[in-house]
């Protein structure tokens, strides 16, 4: 919003947000700004409330904060995770695990949750024959199949090591876009709406799924420069006295691949769940790739650990 007094941006949550999120989300971001991170605090209108309320969703305003087009330059990015690390050590320290008000909505499951309601959406698929031409039901089914297979070949690693991964508050939806640049420099932190607690190399995962999803050519992803992952591990590294340990890093691919099956799990939930699955159908194959490469994909994101 342009305005007299400024730029501001009006923010119209989703009707599942509600008042005590949004204020814990507020108070979490009144902590950060006061350690110095480039967070937007709401403004307060004429009444002096920061949260108000239009036609039953909740509303905030936030100053518009100057920045750059989302760059594709490499060595912009490594900034981006020594911020992340600064981060997960910050949240770590200020956040008690059970004290954070969890999203109502997320976009996050282990693959055990993706795998039951991956097969609630083969369900109401194969129920829905009636309202859709075959082909895209059949489609849409072989997906669901495709991302169950996938997720079935994770448990025995997600039973013996996945689920003991360390486990930290972080971001939930930390990539381009919500990392703002301006100059070089990291301008501003945005969007918190998905702040729980998870295995921390999750926000890793996430953010790197999409520098290269946006990036690169996903119909050939082993042509793309995955070894410069490291220099991105290294740059969060610096930025943490809890280094990324083997199992974590180790751990990277399966972690990325999941991102885009989760998209499949919640279309269970979503109107019309033929169409949601169909439109995940490039990013399907390309965790299908990504799933067939995992052991290169984990040597090209190896760091030298000493002895």
């Amino acid at each position: 919003m342009d305005t007299e007094s400024g730029q501001y941006v009006l923010r119209i949550h989703r009707p599942w947000v509600t008042m005590r999120r949004l204020s814990f989300e507020h108070q979490t971001k009144r902590l950060l700004a006061e350690a110095g991170f480039p967070v937007a605090l709401p403004i307060p209108a004429l009444s002096g409330a920061d949260i108000l309320s239009h036609e039953q969703r909740l509303v905030e305003i936030e100053p518009f904060i100057a920045h750059d087009a989302p760059t594709k330059r490499w060595e912009y990015l490594p900034a981006m995770f020594t911020l992340l690390g600064d981060l997960h050590a910050f949240l770590e320290k200020h956040l008690v695990p059970a004290n954070i008000v969890q999203p109502a909505v997320d976009n996050y499951a282990t693959p055990v949750q993706m795998m039951e309601w991956i097969e609630r959406t083969a369900s109401l698929i194969e129920n829905s024959r009636s309202a859709y031409k075959i082909g895209e039901v059949q489609q849409a089914s072989e997906i669901c199949h495709v991302v169950l297979q996938m997720l079935s070949q994770q448990l025995s690693w997600w039973y013996d090591e996945g689920q003991y991964l360390p486990r930290r508050p972080t971001h939930g939806d930390y990539r381009m876009g919500n990392v703002l640049f301006r100059g070089g420099s990291v301008a501003g932190l945005l969007d918190f709406d998905f702040l729980d607690t998870r295995e921390r190399i999750f926000d890793l995962a996430y953010a790197i799924y999409w520098i290269f999803w946006l990036q690169e050519d996903v119909r050939y992803p082993e042509l793309a420069p995955w070894p410069r992952v490291r220099t991105l591990l290294e740059a969060y590294n610096q930025a943490t006295d809890r280094p990324l340990l083997r199992e974590e890093i180790q751990a990277l691919p399966l972690e990325m691949i999941r991102i885009p099956l989760y998209w499949i799990a919640e279309a269970g939930f979503l109107p019309d769940p033929v169409q949601a699955v169909l439109q995940q159908t490039d990013a399907i194959a390309y965790a299908l790739r990504l799933f067939q490469q995992q052991q290169a994909l984990s040597k090209a994101f190896a760091l030298d650990w000493k002895a």
